[in-house]
């Protein structure tokens, strides 16, 4: 009974469990709600706690950027060549505009002061989570002073902005662009060096972090933290200026007058140490317009066409534009590879200098049925190896190189960097296109076409860079546009040694093949090159051109080229120039030695004194020893007889006088030691002008006559030897039919017509 007494009532006990039941129900809801609170607390302050750390600034903060200035390039004795000019760049803060009023007003502002379509800036006003929308970049100082006043007279800060900006100038135009390259909208390089070297020149931004308050507004100027940009390393390039300027000029005549369809390139090497001292495509174009078309032919092309047509042929004439030749493109070098040929067979031994061959224009090789022909068609008859060389002759070169053998000279082939890039510092280097090892020894043709340049691909950096190894005694050079990074106070903060790949070849071969290429300009197919008063050393080429598909030589197209260095006797430059697809004159005269030699002697006879290499003249080079006019008007006419007599100088007298009323040439005139001196006594003067007469194509002897009839003298250049009196004036330096003074010196180019390699 006592038991049955302390028992819960059935109604209690039911009311516990309901309690219980109750209390566990609430704490697995408990449990059940805090869990995915718990899990996306989590989420925000662990997981993505950079994320809306981020976000909270960017509400809390206005961060405006700074840009640097990008470096300045220059060339090599600190000229300024590509240099950035302070602009501001104007933006609004789409957050910050409060009324539909304020979006109107800021739109039609702008876009009558900035020229930017009224739409286009309202749509931006509407982004109202931005705090950055871009109106219009880099605009000149008048501009941002009319937005600045536009600002000020409408109450708009802290919702439109001037910030300083940068904006790349090329102050010399087209000058160097290859070189140089370009930038794009926001400074980046886009090509060239800028490309290349853009982390070292583009600086780094600085930024303005300024504090915004509940309400989204800027807040006073003392929460803001300015962070300074610091601005880019600039570059100091090997260029020479002044050498690029004469080789820019002599491309863009010889690009007219040879009548190029697919460019004229051209590059200046120190033959020492590798630097590029000048390089060129003509057409170039202007870096400060990058898409704006030079090469009339393609204008003329584009004119008329609409839409993906237009669209397309505009996308590839870029791009073709934009190319550097000497480093972007290959081609077959032709006979200006005989240098390599020639320094491998000496180096092995494979050949003297005495050796003798003979040519009867053409030459069998095994593996190939038909004969593998000369330039001469005709023929060179009976030859020594140095007579080879100076020839060009294909037959020649065929058979020291199988002398050679296919694996001592691909192996040489490959040393002097012919399978790889040369790592120059500039973008887009193409590599060669030659056989493998394996399939050169398998194909028994190669080592004879190899031989004179034809069958295999490499670019113009890699031949320049080659031969100029042969010139400097043997060692391959890593060529290089670029000698030091500078900061803004001058200080050099990286500086760009010369650097040697490997010796290929012995300083004794060197010499050797220094004196016979000497010798390929004084009497070989290299006489366009020659230039009295200097020892120039050179190679012609003259590559028939491939079809890119059908891969066939194509008829009438070539690849005329010839690379010299100087001096011979202690090389210190080498130039190389190639005109890609002369059309002018019938297509057997299109040659090496007949268009290109001439624009490298243009080109030598300007850096040789530059770099001040005097002309030394040897007997025999006929060189018209010149002489410097004395004055003599206003003397006595014995006094001024018997001074011209004592100097040796021939003269004539017009007219009766005891004073010499006037003289022609003028006092202080270079003109030829035998040229004559015109005396006017009393009331004779010389006429003030004559009309230069045209000398193009007329022998020395006739020129000279025509010249001196018509009241001029004749300065020689050019060629000086010939074979068969095939020497004719190919340009005079005043064009004929203008008037010229009497007594003018006329330089009158005379170039040896008979080369064909």
């Amino acid at each position: 009974m006592l038991k049955a007494s302390k028992q819960l009532p059935a109604s209690r006990r039911a009311n516990r469990t309901v309690l219980f039941r109750t209390f566990v129900l609430m704490a697995l809801c408990g449990v059940g709600l805090f869990v995915p609170l718990g899990m996306k607390l989590y989420d925000i302050q662990i997981v993505n706690h950079d994320k809306y750390e981020r976000m909270a600034v960017e509400q809390q903060t206005k961060n405006t950027v700074i840009s640097p200035l990008r470096g300045t390039i220059f060339d090599r004795n600190y000229k300024t060549l590509a240099v950035c000019a302070g602009v501001d760049t104007v933006f609004i803060s789409p957050a910050d505009i409060e009324t539909e009023d304020q979006a109107q007003r800021i739109a039609r502002g702008l876009s009558e002061i900035l020229d930017v379509d009224y739409d286009v800036i309202y749509e931006k006003t509407q982004k109202k989570n931005r705090q950055y929308e871009e109106i219009r970049k880099k605009i000149e100082k008048d501009l941002a002073d009319r937005v600045r006043t536009f600002i000020s007279d409408n109450d708009l800060q802290g919702i439109v902005y001037v910030t300083p900006d940068s904006k790349r100038y090329y102050p010399n135009g087209n000058f160097a662009s290859h070189v140089l390259g370009f930038v794009g909208d926001d400074n980046q390089g886009l090509d060239g060096v800028e490309a290349i070297y853009d982390e070292s020149l583009k600086g780094t931004p600085g930024r303005v972090v300024a504090a915004r308050d509940a309400r989204n507004r800027v807040m006073p100027f003392q929460y803001e933290k300015h962070y300074d940009a610091q601005d880019g390393l600039g570059v100091v390039l090997t260029l020479d200026e002044t050498m690029q300027h004469f080789l820019e000029n002599h491309l863009q005549t010889a690009l007219v007058e040879n009548d190029v369809r697919n460019k004229a390139a051209g590059i200046i090497m120190d033959v020492k140490t590798g630097e590029i001292l000048a390089m060129d495509t003509q057409y170039g174009y202007d870096p400060n317009e990058p898409r704006a078309l030079t090469d009339p032919a393609v204008i003329d092309a584009l004119t008329g066409l609409e839409g993906e047509e237009r669209s397309a042929l505009l996308k590839d004439a870029l791009l073709t534009q934009w190319r550097n030749k000497i480093v972007n493109d290959t081609y077959e070098p032709g006979s200006t590879f005989k240098i390599v040929t020639t320094a491998v067979a000496l180096e092995e031994n494979a050949v003297s200098l005495n050796d003798t061959f003979f040519c009867q224009g053409s030459i069998m090789v095994p593996g190939w049925s038909k004969p593998i022909h000369c330039h001469k068609l005709s023929g060179h008859g009976e030859e020594s190896f140095l007579q080879g060389v100076q020839n060009s002759c294909n037959p020649v070169f065929i058979t020291v190189a199988q002398r050679v053998g296919q694996t001592r000279f691909y192996d040489y082939f490959r040393a002097f960097g012919f399978t790889e890039k040369t790592g120059v510092d500039l973008p887009g280097e193409s590599g060669s296109v030659f056989h493998s090892r394996d399939a050169f020894h398998e194909d028994t043709v190669a080592l004879s076409t190899y031989a004179f340049g034809q069958t295999f691909n490499i670019t113009p950096i890699q031949l320049i860079t080659a031969v100029s190894a042969v010139a400097n005694g043997g060692n391959l050079m890593k060529p290089h546009i670029v000698r030091e990074l500078v900061d803004d106070q001058g200080r050099v903060v990286r500086s760009i040694q010369p650097e040697i790949v490997r010796q290929v070849i012995s300083a004794e071969t060197s010499r050797t093949v220094c004196e016979i290429l000497e010798s390929v300009v004084s009497v070989g197919t290299g006489r366009n090159a020659n230039i009295a008063g200097y020892r120039i050393a050179g190679k012609t080429g003259t590559s028939q051109k491939r079809d890119p598909e059908t891969h066939e030589y194509m008829p009438g197209k070539y690849v005329v080229s010839f690379v010299g260095f100087a001096p011979a006797d202690d090389p210190q430059v080498a130039v190389l120039v190639l005109l890609d697809e002369p059309m002018y004159g019938p297509p057997n005269l299109r040659s090496g030695g007949g268009m290109a030699a001439p624009v490298v002697r243009r080109i030598m006879s300007d850096i040789l004194p530059y770099i001040g290499i005097a002309p030394q003249y040897t007997p025999g080079e006929g060189v018209a020893p010149e002489i410097t006019v004395p004055s003599v008007s206003g003397l006595p006419v014995a006094d001024a007889e018997q001074l011209l007599k004592d100097r040796d100088i021939p003269y004539s007298v017009v007219g009766q006088g005891d004073t010499v009323s006037a003289q022609t040439p003028a006092a202080g005139a270079q003109v030829p030691e035998s040229a004559e001196i015109i005396l006017y006594l009393g009331d004779e003067r010389p006429p003030e002008s004559a009309t230069v007469p045209n000398v193009v194509g007329m022998t020395a002897e006739k020129a000279n006559r025509a010249l001196v009839n018509a009241g001029f003298y004749m300065r020689a250049v050019g060629a000086t030897t010939a074979v068969g009196g095939t020497i004719a004036a190919a340009g005079q330096s005043v064009e004929a039919g203008t008037q010229a003074p009497p007594g003018t010196t006329i330089e009158v180019e005379f170039l040896d017509t008979s080369l064909r390699d």
